[in-house]
């Protein structure tokens, strides 16, 4: 374990020397769900399993969920391993963490990869709907049990294009899940939530580092998130994976792989 800012963090790491990748992984997911792709990264590849999932503690206070808080203590994990500068890249809930990252510490950041990924809800309406549609989630794990909510999430329409996965696959995606610590994901929903972090809309005009978009063509929501981020970011790029929802990384990881190294090797060069 590794304590950051206090608190005890899960940090996988594979690998060695330069350069260094930090992965953050997606709401009730973990370093794990990375398995295949990290042997193809080159470096180091730093994976912590972000607060209140995986083995991370989940034991904090409802404020140090929050999204500012997170950032810290990813600053701290690079301080403590004496990393200048990573490659980021973040799945989902990952993917706003690492924007947050990343525009409050772009001298840290080599490039940025977000993977169906949003800057959050434009207008306090849109978070304040989406606080209560969290908190009603939050009542129905604390009510029925982490195994009807893990039911109900995975029948999510932003899934369906996990059911064609190999079963192998979809039962470890089920086991990733059923293993989170239902305290620790209420207070995720609660205080990391889309609707709890700041909007960044705003902020991506700012942001001249190198980022890259990956979205899976089956994921029309957030292919039409990157559109409006590609407008706005000065220095992005794009990438729709066929035959992949919003997992992209799970659901096609050679493509997904592709698009990285590709993305990386052109900034590089």
């Amino acid at each position: 374990m590794t304590m950051l800012n206090g608190l005890d963090y899960f940090v996988a790491q594979e690998g060695n020397g330069a350069p260094v990748w930090l992965l953050l992984h997606g709401f009730m997911g973990s370093h794990a769900d990375f398995a295949k792709i990290v042997p193809k990264l080159a470096g180091t590849v730093l994976m912590p399993d972000l607060l209140g999932h995986g083995a991370t503690t989940s034991h904090a206070a409802a404020e140090r969920y929050q999204i500012e808080q997170q950032v810290a203590d990813l600053a701290s994990l690079l301080t403590k391993r004496q990393v200048k500068q990573v490659n980021l890249l973040g799945y989902s809930m990952g993917g706003r963490l690492a924007l947050a990252f990343a525009l409050s510490h772009p001298e840290l950041v080599h490039c940025l990869i977000l993977e169906s990924s949003s800057p959050g809800l434009a207008t306090e309406t849109e978070r304040q709907k989406r606080r209560q549609h969290d908190q009603i989630l939050v009542e129905r794990l604390q009510k029925n049990g982490l195994a009807q909510f893990v039911r109900a999430w995975t029948a999510l329409p932003l899934f369906a294009s996990q059911r064609k996965l190999p079963t192998a696959t979809q039962q470890f995606i089920r086991q990733q899940r059923l293993q989170q610590n239902p305290a620790g994901l209420a207070l995720s929903l609660q205080q990391m939530g889309t609707g709890s972090q700041p909007n960044y809309w705003p902020a991506l005009a700012n942001l001249e580092l190198p980022v890259h978009l990956i979205v899976g063509a089956a994921d029309a929501k957030f292919q039409a998130t990157a559109e409006k981020m590609l407008a706005k970011l000065p220095n992005a790029s794009r990438t729709v994976i066929a035959n992949a929802g919003h997992n992209v990384h799970l659901e096609q990881p050679a493509a997904y792989l592709a698009a990285v190294n590709q993305f990386v090797q052109r900034e590089d060069s």
